[in-house]
């Protein structure tokens, strides 16, 4: 049941890798941020959602438009490298579908982590075996050092409660609102992206499309919340409404 998902969380994490080896941090950031309109056709097409509100798509549209801007004219453009970032955007937004289908399902947060984890090995050791990765970990020069392992295992845990909070954020709101929960931590990293790590050629339409990328994100997340105390106010008002409509009709009924 859990295999897809595992599956395709594995290859969503390593394409990453791939792609971070040939593209910028900004751009990076701009490729991710397209998730949400692979997440918005999933789960209209298998989740069978309704569609979002106009200001939504539009957000979405604006988030994607951005990213293309930003990739026609990066001065540093690697295809293949954009391709893995590609790929690996849509193995996300496919995984992101099937937790929240597996939160409908009544799974909890912790036993999809436990899942998510056991069966990922696999794949994992599999890739890590036929890169020929697994001599150069065994020959590290640093393996045997102390503050080694101590930044290894705080990474674990950083790692662990990343995809635990993702995964409780998907289960209990939706794969869409995951995609671009983030848009805050994305925009300080492409601002620290810029500058912190080099090997950024800086150009003003691609700077351009990257800023029409951030602000439909955070048109996105905006309207949102926005939506999401819409449909608050609704439930109350109709739950308000329920109850008037008891006391009403017990007031009518005879007293015996």
């Amino acid at each position: 049941m859990f295999a897809l998902p595992a599956f395709c969380y594995s290859m969503h994490a390593t394409l990453s890798l791939v792609a971070l080896e040939g593209m910028n941090i900004p751009m990076y950031g701009a490729i991710k941020r397209c998730t949400p309109l692979f997440n918005l056709i999933l789960s209209v097409v298998y989740l069978k959602k309704p569609m979002p509100s106009p200001r939504l798509i539009t957000s979405i549209i604006i988030i994607t438009f951005g990213c293309s801007v930003a990739a026609m004219t990066d001065p540093t453009f690697n295809g293949f490298a954009f391709l893995m970032g590609g790929a690996s955007v849509l193995l996300q937004s496919l995984q992101q579908t099937l937790l929240q289908q597996c939160g409908e399902n009544h799974l909890s947060p912790l036993h999809v982590l436990h899942l998510n984890s056991c069966i990922s090995v696999v794949p994992f050791l599999i890739l890590t075996i036929l890169q020929g990765e697994l001599t150069d970990v065994l020959t590290y020069e640093y393996i045997q050092d102390t503050s080694f392992h101590m930044i290894f295992t705080l990474l674990l845990v950083m790692g662990l409660l990343l995809n635990f909070s993702m995964f409780l954020c998907t289960m209990l709101n939706c794969a869409l609102t995951t995609s671009v929960v983030g848009v805050t931590k994305s925009v300080f990293q492409t601002i620290i992206g810029f500058f912190a790590f080099g090997g950024v050629t800086l150009h003003p339409v691609n700077v351009a499309g990257i800023a029409l990328n951030t602000t439909g994100g955070v048109m996105y997340t905006y309207e949102k919340y926005q939506d999401q105390k819409r449909k608050l106010r609704k439930t109350n008002f109709e739950d308000t409404t329920a109850q008037q409509g008891g006391w009403e009709l017990k007031e009518k009924l005879p007293v015996i």
